[in-house]
């Protein structure tokens, strides 16, 4: 299309005026008082979300911007404006005023980021699935729900980066063996990693196991039982590794019985997960049936140390 084309088109949108600005918390009231009468109900989630970022100093400029119509009402924002003038915090913002009030039908109708998405563009190269596991090993498993539920908001990005840099060699271990696949659960993968993050800390400070296994070992031979029922690399030792022949079984229980919705993926399975993982780890059985534990007895991996040598390097250098 050349020029002379382009002249003759009319931009439906020269009215349009867009601004980056600054809101501050008395713009703020006098926008929400034109907030537009049937906007959706404010989520109190989301408002505590945002308003926590905008306190640490983590809300930044978004391209989602606030958006005006001609009559001075706001057709999008009202959560951010909101958490403005709740912390008496201003923020920058991308501003549109003079939209059409028609445009109010069409915004937050795209995917969302998800967490994965956003570690990514931090420059994290991070899989969903590895952000599924290591914020399942993070999971506080008193709670009624799973680590992906308990992380899964904006402020929480850099705190899980952190811990899945923290253990990246236990990730990058995962892939070379190849139990990435849809057969390997996100939940024994991720007690995978709580086995093999304490068995490192407590190995050099000289602990032994009775099963006299190293912790990629160790984590390993778990993988391979929970997955398959059998272990591919080592050889089977009844009186340490039926702990996780018990993992097993369970799951696959799960699923015969509730066929097409016995999926391993709920808060019971994963309490059941981190019972039987702990007692692999230490080469105890599980003397009875296999229960759903509230108190984790793992360690806690925020407080362990960190095993990927390059995160080692780089973060002692900064010191």
């Amino acid at each position: 299309m050349n020029s002379d084309n382009l002249a003759q088109i009319d931009n439906p949108y020269k009215d349009v005026i867009a601004e980056i600005a600054f809101v501050t918390p008395e713009m703020a009231t006098e926008m929400l008082s034109r907030n537009y009468e049937n906007n959706r109900q404010i989520i109190k989630s989301n408002l505590l979300d945002i308003s926590r970022m905008m306190k640490n100093n983590q809300f930044v400029l978004s391209p989602d911007a606030l958006l005006f119509d001609t009559d001075k009402v706001l057709l999008n924002g009202q959560h951010r404006i909101t958490s403005i003038v709740e912390t008496g915090l201003g923020q920058w913002f991308v501003v549109l005023r003079n939209v059409s009030h028609d445009v109010g039908n069409i915004v937050d109708t795209g995917k969302s980021k998800t967490m994965s998405d956003r570690i990514n563009f931090r420059g994290v190269d991070m899989t969903r699935k590895e952000c599924s596991i290591i914020r399942h090993a993070l999971c506080d498993i008193s709670s009624p729900t799973v680590g992906t539920m308990q992380y899964s908001k904006p402020y929480q990005d850099e705190f899980v980066k952190e811990q899945f840099l923290k253990f990246r060699d236990y990730f990058r271990f995962v892939e070379s063996h190849n139990f990435t696949g849809v057969a390997f659960s996100p939940f024994f993968l991720a007690t995978g990693l709580k086995i093999y993050a304490e068995m490192r800390y407590k190995q050099e400070k000289g602990d032994c196991f009775l099963h006299n296994m190293g912790a990629f070992e160790r984590a390993q031979h778990w993988i391979e039982i929970t997955t398959i029922g059998a272990p591919e690399t080592n050889i089977y030792n009844p009186t340490c590794d039926g702990a996780a022949n018990r993992a097993y079984n369970a799951k696959k229980d799960k699923r015969d019985l509730n066929p097409g919705a016995g999926f391993w993926n709920d808060c019971p399975s994963l309490r059941k997960s981190v019972n039987a993982a702990h007692k692999f780890m230490l080469g105890e059985p599980v003397i009875r049936n296999l229960i759903a534990i509230t108190n984790d007895p793992f360690m806690s991996l925020v407080k362990l140390p960190a095993t990927c040598p390059k995160y080692i390097a780089a973060n002692s250098e900064t010191k």
